[in-house]
């Protein structure tokens, strides 16, 4: 059996203007996915948990799993 772990990350916005000059980007996602890596977990994927009407997404939640201990 397998241990789940759900980590919710959010998007912060970069850039001026209306449209193409601003971004939702995901900082430090990267770090989080290699923390849990070196604490046992396998990343498994993610959700998309909020999304504007533009389409850019604002929330995800990163999908970690790990096998239960046996004791």
């Amino acid at each position: 059996m397998k241990k789940v772990e759900f980590i919710r990350i959010e998007s912060k916005m970069s850039g001026f203007g209306i449209g193409k000059g601003v971004k939702y980007i995901f900082e430090d996602i990267r770090n989080v996915i290699k923390d849990m890596i070196e604490k046992g977990w396998s990343y498994d994927g993610y959700i998309p948990v909020m999304q504007r009407g533009t389409g850019d997404v604002e929330q995800i939640d990163l999908i970690f799993t790990k096998e239960k201990d046996s004791k």
